[in-house]
Order: C-alpha cells, then sequence, then structure tokens
C-alpha cells in the first residue's frame, strides 16, 4: 500500500525564509572544504656561504706549507722531500719541519721530463708558501765520465779483449729511495779486472751509497757516504777471481734528505783470465 509522501505547497515568496538555515550551514560547510591550503611545502633549507675545505693536518712536529711548481715545457714531474708531488702545474700541499727562530728552512725540488735534461731547484718558504719554477732544457747525449778511479795504471780506455755490458735502470735519485739498474753478463768468465762507470749527477755526494751485486750475491761497495763525485769510473778489485756469467745489480741509496740528482747511464768493462 503507498504511504501519503509529505508535500509543502509554499509560496515562492515563503522559500528563501524557510531555507535560511540550511542555506548557511551548507555555505559553512563549502567554505571548510574550499579554504583548505593546498599551497605545497617550502623546499628544506640548506646551508649558504662556502664550504670549509678539507685541509690536511700536518703531524706532529711539523706545519703545513703550499707548494706552487711550474716548469717550462709543462708536464714535467715534481719530486720533493722523498715524494712525488705531481705533474707541473701543480699545487699543493705538504708537511715541513717545524721552523726554529733564527733558522732559514730550505728544501730541494727535482723536476723530470722525458726529452730534457733533469733541473734541481732548492726553495725557502715565504708566508707558508713554496713558488718554483723551472725551465728545462733539452736533453744531450750523456758523455762518458773520464776521472779514473782505483785504476792502477791511470788507463780508462778498454782493452781489445775486454767485454763491455750495458746496464739498464737508472733514473731519478731522491731523499730515502735507492735508484736501481742491472746489467746481464751473458757468457762465463772469470774475471780479471773489472771496471764500472757511472754517469749522472747529485747535489750533495755524502748522501750516497752505492753498491754493486755479483750474480753469487756477493757486495763491493763502490762509494759510502764520500765527498768524491760518485759519478766516474770504479775498478772493482776484490771481484777478480769470480764469476761474470749472469746478472749484476746496481743500487744507489739516497740516504738523507734535501737533495736530489739522477743515474743517466752505466755500464761495465771485465777482462777475463
Amino acid at each position: 500500500m503507498r504511504k501519503n509522501a509529505l508535500v509543502l505547497n509554499l509560496p515562492s515568496s515563503v522559500w528563501p525564509f524557510f531555507l535560511w538555515p540550511c542555506l548557511l550551514a551548507g555555505l559553512v560547510l563549502l567554505g571548510a572544504c574550499s579554504e583548505e591550503d593546498d599551497t605545497p611545502p617550502p623546499p628544506p633549507q640548506t646551508a649558504t656561504g662556502p664550504v670549509a675545505p678539507n685541509t690536511p693536518q700536518a703531524p706532529p712536529g711539523q706545519v703545513m706549507v703550499t707548494v706552487v711548481a711550474n716548469s717550462t715545457p709543462a708536464g714535467a714531474t715534481v719530486v720533493g722531500g722523498g715524494r712525488q708531488l705531481g705533474t707541473t702545474p701543480l699545487q699543493t700541499q705538504v708537511p715541513i719541519p717545524a721552523p726554529v727562530a733564527g733558522q732559514v728552512q730550505t728544501f730541494a725540488f727535482n723536476f723530470e721530463l722525458a726529452g730534457y735534461q733533469p733541473a734541481t731547484i732548492n726553495a725557502a718558504p715565504v708566508n707558508n708558501t713554496i713558488t718554483i719554477t723551472a725551465a728545462l732544457a733539452p736533453a744531450t747525449a750523456p758523455q762518458e765520465v773520464a776521472t779514473p778511479d782505483e785504476d792502477e795504471d791511470g788507463d780508462d780506455e778498454d782493452d781489445a779483449n775486454e767485454i763491455r755490458v750495458a746496464g739498464r735502470g737508472g733514473g731519478a735519485i731522491f731523499d730515502r729511495h735507492t735508484t736501481r739498474g742491472a746489467a746481464v753478463v751473458g757468457q762465463s768468465c772469470t774475471i780479471d779486472r773489472l771496471r764500472v762507470r757511472l754517469r749522472g749527477n747529485h747535489t750533495f755526494n755524502r748522501d750516497l751509497r752505492i753498491t754493486l751485486t755479483d750474480p753469487q750475491g756477493r757486495t763491493y761497495t763502490l762509494q759510502n757516504s764520500s765527498t768524491r763525485n760518485p759519478f766516474r769510473t770504479y775498478t772493482v778489485r776484490r771481484a777478480a777471481g769470480r764469476e761474470a756469467r749472469g746478472q749484476w745489480n746496481l743500487a744507489i741509496a739516497d740516504t738523507l734528505d734535501q737533495d736530489s740528482g739522477r743515474l743517466t747511464g752505466w755500464n761495465m768493462s771485465l777482462r777475463c783470465r
């Protein structure tokens, strides 16, 4: 059975007043929804201004200095304080002993570039900065060192029946480092006389200890912290009677700081019995 619906048949003039409370409630709800803030949140704030650099710390008793190195031409390897600093142009920081009042500190830097003669520059820090520039000269053919040493007859020329063996290796000589070379004798020979010729340079001869080891492991000291020029000809008398065949090893140890140089070549001459 259909229920009768309640129908209000009101004059049109009555509607606004009758619906006024409902209309107000609807407007309030609509305003609440429309006033919702849909603005995106501001981005997180980041720190402004320069970031503190990661400055290396000096070991106890030392201070950090800046080294600025250049060369002509560029691209030279720079060695200083017994370590390789990089290639020119470069700027880096290195530790040095803390300065003592009244004493001037000077440090040696070695520049090397293929096809050019090595160069060594000594410099002192100014306002905690060492600035150095090297003008590298083109390499020239090495010259034989003609100064005889321990050679009884004073003759540095090889005999016709001597065996001459070229040494390999060499290169930079720098602080607390051993520069090595090797020479191989390919034939049997009981040594009657052995001479060793070294070519190169170094800024302080007393830094160097030079040894030669034969194929059987016996070591001969050629120079040990002497003031004499180490790049000369040595006659190794104690090698007489030894077998020459095999590999001979040369070692040049730089035992002190702040000086450097280079072994540019070496060879051995053997006269057999």
